[in-house]
């Protein structure tokens, strides 16, 4: 999946944490059973001088090695079940002395062997979302609360009301992400302020970040901000921050583009946005882009290459209806 650096990073730091926790925790009941129960401390003794004597063997070559190895192995596994039965009769669990991870099967490591264990799978989406939600209202923009009330049922000039055309779109939206791939196509979200371009695409983001792929949301200016704030930075290490930046730009599963033609242009913005748009057509990895610009206005903007790349190779969704944010306002006077 196409998690960025700073997510996998996350995840690590959680995982450390369950471990270093499990630790401590151990250390803990450690201290308290010695001090409540000394013969288990004298049969730990005993089993740390029984793996000494078992590592001399081995390395002193013993014609009977194998034989005194099992001798040992046998009066080892004497002395933990004296040590487990201790624990039982003074009221303690079995395990109380054991590390106790999180996670049982990858030992909160996030590996089963060469495998990614479940549990890593399920804090890489958690914190996908997380991240998700930091940056979009994901709470409040959702399929279930995109209401097609707000768009007027009077045909327009193109003889199709604004509510019929929207509920074509919102099932093009729902179709789209039901049945998302990494290979899927792109979208262009065209329509004046107000429509609900940034609802759905946070509505699809959200979904498709909870079935588990690597989606990162941004506005465009927020984006180009951030690449051109690291690529001429002074800072030591500013350009493998850049580089890792624009890879998991390149890399995610879904790329999420909020407000195209609003972000400050100049000749690196220009370059830069056009390379991440069209490499990911060209490595057919799906992008979600939203704007008030009509085509003729991003040619002026950007380039007659960028508008060729936008119409051409991405299902263009067009917006109609009057400004909810409005019509929501009014309402909410209304009611005061």
């Amino acid at each position: 999946m196409g998690y960025s650096k700073q997510i996998y990073q996350r995840v690590w730091d959680i995982l450390d944490g369950r471990k270093q926790a499990a630790r401590e925790e151990a250390s803990r009941h450690r201290e308290e059973i010695h001090h409540k129960i000394p013969r288990i401390a004298e049969l730990e003794r005993q089993m740390a001088q029984q793996a000494a004597r078992i590592t001399r063997i081995v390395v002193a070559g013993s014609p009977d090695v194998e034989a005194k190895m099992q001798e040992l192995a046998e009066t080892n596994l004497g002395v933990q079940q004296e040590r487990v039965a201790l624990l039982i009769q003074h009221g303690y669990p079995r395990d109380y002395l054991t590390l106790r991870h999180v996670c049982t099967d990858c030992r909160d490591t996030g590996y089963v062997e060469q495998n990614m264990c479940p549990c890593m799978k399920a804090l890489l989406r958690q914190e996908a979302a997380a991240q998700l939600s930091r940056v979009s209202p994901v709470g409040s923009s959702t399929f279930q609360s995109f209401s097609l009330d707000y768009y007027p049922d009077t045909p327009d000039d193109s003889g199709i009301s604004p509510r019929v055309r929207m509920q074509d779109v919102l099932s093009t939206c729902r179709h789209w992400t039901g049945t998302f791939s990494s290979k899927s196509e792109s979208l262009l979200l065209i329509g004046k302020t107000g429509l609900g371009k940034t609802h759905l695409s946070v509505a699809m983001a959200a979904e498709i970040t909870l079935a588990g792929y690597g989606v990162i949301y941004t506005s465009v200016q927020r984006m180009m901000d951030m690449l051109e704030a690291e690529k001429f930075s002074r800072e030591s290490g500013s350009k493998e921050q850049y580089r890792d930046t624009m890879v998991a730009y390149l890399d995610c599963d879904l790329l999420v583009l909020d407000d195209l033609g609003t972000e400050f242009m100049n000749q690196f913005v220009g370059a830069t946005l056009f390379n991440i748009l069209n490499s990911r057509l060209v490595e057919e990895r799906p992008t979600i882009i939203s704007t008030n610009l009509e085509p003729a206005e991003i040619e002026a903007r950007y380039s007659q290459r960028m508008v060729s790349r936008l119409v051409c190779a991405y299902k263009v969704l067009r917006f109609a209806g009057k400004d909810i944010r409005y019509q929501k306002k009014v309402e909410g006077i209304r009611q005061s």
